[in-house]
């Protein structure tokens, strides 16, 4: 291994200013201000912000058309109590069918992803009360995904190392195993194995007891190990017709692939099927302000809609700033077109896969629209990740803002159970307003930082 690096960030300690934050360690360099694609520190040093934030940030920082249009209805009101209409919330649901697809034409408003998602479960068990299903309560998801962090969520992603900690607290929901090109069988091709990998359903609907599942919850592309591997139309093709044999509803976890990230509006668009609730948030408002909403179709909406009541709320859900940022930012996307330019500067950063993958550490490289994934492993024949003894990650970290690069990683490489023998996903995936030339100044210091972090941890 190399000498120990130098000058580089270090956890930040909590102690002065921060001793009464809890549970916060971050590197020890200090937000200041937000512009474009890029984040500046406290000492005036420049980062890309390569992820997205947590693949959260759709729209520029700093937007001026979205600043002005929250400072305005700030000078409006900031809450609506419950018994008052809202018109912001119906102009936001308006909106917002005009982009999602099929008919999912009905929106519920909350305030961030995990709560769109426990949303969508309440929402799948009543409908299927509605529909004239009362025992169907299951919801059945993938092995190692995530869908979010209260604990329903929680259930449904089955993590092994959040499982670890809260399992006697969690639902036991059945899972499956997701899409993955890892495990392929050699001479199967992508359309067949998408097939196979679906079938999965079917069985694990069979062992619950068909009358009891009431939906299959799952992200347009995978997670975990697997995160951003975009399966085969016909994987979906099929996840739907064995839903719709079995009468289980399909819903469409779109939390990080909404809003153009994928380059299309939603990720499920690039497939041939459609969903039956669709959860988002993240770049629903580009985080300006916490937001999330779940879309339901025509079919769903309708008992509700004829006066069976929906047991849920929340205080913040559908708050006025967010709607009015949500609003903005339908029509900052389709001005700007911020679609098309994901396409465009897909195919740009997607052209640096062969000079990624020709790095020692680099397993794969993977992805959609301006959704890249790297999985990072010591040794590609083992496809094992680091020791905890090397500090793979917190180095990956530093090396990565000293080259000026903020980057997002899911910190779990070294938790992985060693049967996993799987890599760490690393995600590109800035603003979609990105431009050719900001794409290849980012590429080059990605380039030039993993060779860095490589000379520290091989």
């Amino acid at each position: 291994m190399a000498e120990p690096l130098h000058n580089l960030p270090d956890t930040l300690r909590p102690d002065g200013d921060w001793e009464h934050v809890f549970a916060y360690h971050p590197m020890d360099v200090a937000i200041e201000r937000a512009e474009g694609v890029y984040i500046f520190d406290s000492e005036g040093n420049r980062y890309f912000d390569v992820s997205g934030g947590p693949m959260a940030v759709n729209l520029p920082h700093n937007h001026p058309r979205m600043k002005r249009a929250i400072a305005k209805q700030l000078e409006r009101y900031t809450y609506t109590h419950p018994s008052i209409a809202d018109p912001m919330r119906a102009e936001f649901c308006s909106l917002l069918a005009e982009v999602t697809p099929a008919d999912l034409d009905h929106a519920y408003l909350v305030s961030g992803g995990s709560e769109a998602v426990e949303t969508a479960i309440k929402l799948a068990r009543q409908a299927q009360m509605a529909l004239g299903n009362p025992g169907k309560y299951k919801i059945i998801s993938h092995r190692d995904s995530y869908h979010g962090m209260t604990l329903a969520t929680l259930g449904v992603s089955h993590n092994p190392s959040t499982q670890a900690v809260f399992e006697p607290m969690l639902p036991k929901w059945p899972h499956i195993r997701q899409y993955s090109d890892f495990d392929r069988p050699e001479g199967m091709s992508r359309e067949e194995w998408g097939i196979e990998c679906a079938q999965a359903l079917e069985f694990a609907i069979h062992y619950a007891g068909a009358k009891s599942v009431a939906a299959f919850l799952a992200t347009p592309h995978g997670c975990g190990a697997d995160y951003a591997c975009v399966p085969p139309d016909s994987y979906w093709r099929r996840i739907r017709e064995i839903c719709d044999h079995y009468d289980v509803l399909l819903i469409a976890d779109e939390v990080v692939t909404g809003f153009g990230r994928t380059g299309k509006w939603f990720g499920m668009e690039h497939f041939s099927i459609d969903a039956d609730i669709m959860a988002m948030a993240k770049g629903i408002s580009s985080c300006y302000v916490p937001f999330g909403a779940v879309s339901v179709s025509s079919r769903i909406n309708a008992p509700f809609e004829e006066g069976t009541p929906f047991v849920h709320g929340y205080t913040f859900g559908g708050h006025p700033l967010g709607c009015a940022a949500g609003c903005e930012l339908i029509g900052v996307i389709r001005d700007e077109n911020l679609i098309d330019n994901c396409n465009r500067q897909s195919e740009r950063v997607f052209s640096y896969k062969d000079e990624l993958l020709a790095h020692p550490t680099v397993a794969d490289v993977r992805g959609w629209g301006l959704m890249m994934v790297l999985e990072l492993v010591a040794d590609k024949e083992t496809m094992t990740f680091f020791d905890r003894s090397v500090d793979a990650q917190k180095l990956f970290q530093s090396i990565a803002l000293k080259h000026g690069l903020a980057m997002y990683s899911s910190l779990g490489g070294a938790a992985r159970q060693p049967g996993m023998a799987r890599g760490l996903p690393i995600w590109i995936s800035p603003p979609l307003s990105i431009t050719t030339s900001e794409v290849e100044d980012m590429m080059r210091r990605v380039l030039a930082m993993l060779g860095e972090w490589e000379e520290a941890v091989l």
